[in-house]
């Protein structure tokens, strides 16, 4: 009895070595190819799941990949040629002259390079940004071309010859000449929208000095030296 015992004993463990390598061998073969679909009972390992999705909450209107926006030419300032010529014209003949050994020199050539004008020999290429040089030198344009030119109306009788206070009886209407010359602005007859501020520019001075010539001068120093005179 005892030797029928061990050799069913052995037989039954050679039997249950042979599955566990045939159940081996499949399992990889398994794990290589699809997946096993779980016996019923049994339990499938899961895990968990990480994965969370993009925030919807409102960052500041941030975005992503923002659109790009289409812009249009940037402002540039007059340069030192456009000024050279459009100035006498402005002011019939009037520019920026300063006495130098005896005689008078315009001071736009003079100071072209300073300016920002290239000469082709040292610098080949003009500086156009606008800089606290530059609008220094451009009030003290302003400041003598306007002087002079209102020195001038007020030896004009002729009101269409004058070059500032073409009307210095009607402050708005002058305003108004001065806007669309200066500017290219049309104020229509009769309107003060764009010329209130110069209008109570004027009056200051005016109450502060009591000269009208002085005045014009503040007003056309102001108007010459605006953004909408320098820049285009």
């Amino acid at each position: 009895m005892i030797r029928v015992w061990s050799l069913g004993a052995s037989r039954a463990v050679a039997a249950l070595i042979l599955v566990g390598l045939l159940v081996g061998c499949g399992g990889g073969a398994d794990r290589e190819g699809a997946a096993v679909d779980p016996e019923p009972g049994e339990v499938e390992d899961t895990f968990a799941d990480d994965f969370a999705p993009a925030p919807t909450e409102d960052l500041g209107g941030a975005t992503l990949a923002p659109e790009a926006t289409e812009q249009g030419r940037q402002p540039r300032r007059l340069s030192v040629d456009q000024l050279r010529r459009s100035i006498p014209l402005l002011f019939g003949g009037i520019t920026w002259t300063a006495e130098v050994q005896g005689r008078q020199v315009n001071v736009f050539d003079g100071l072209s390079r300073t300016l920002g004008e290239a000469d082709y020999i040292q610098v080949t290429e003009s500086n156009g940004e606008p800089n606290p040089l530059f609008a220094k030198f451009m009030d003290d344009m302003a400041g003598q071309v306007c002087s002079r030119a209102v020195a001038r109306d007020d030896q004009t009788a002729q009101a269409s010859a004058r070059l500032v206070a073409r009307e210095p009886g009607d402050p708005d209407a002058t305003l108004r000449f001065l806007r669309l010359k200066l500017h290219g602005v049309h104020v229509p007859e009769g309107s003060t929208e764009g010329i209130e501020e110069l209008r109570v520019l004027h009056d200051d001075i005016l109450e502060d000095t009591n000269d009208a010539n002085q005045a014009w001068v503040g007003v056309c120093v102001a108007m010459l030296t605006a953004p909408e005179f320098m820049a285009y």
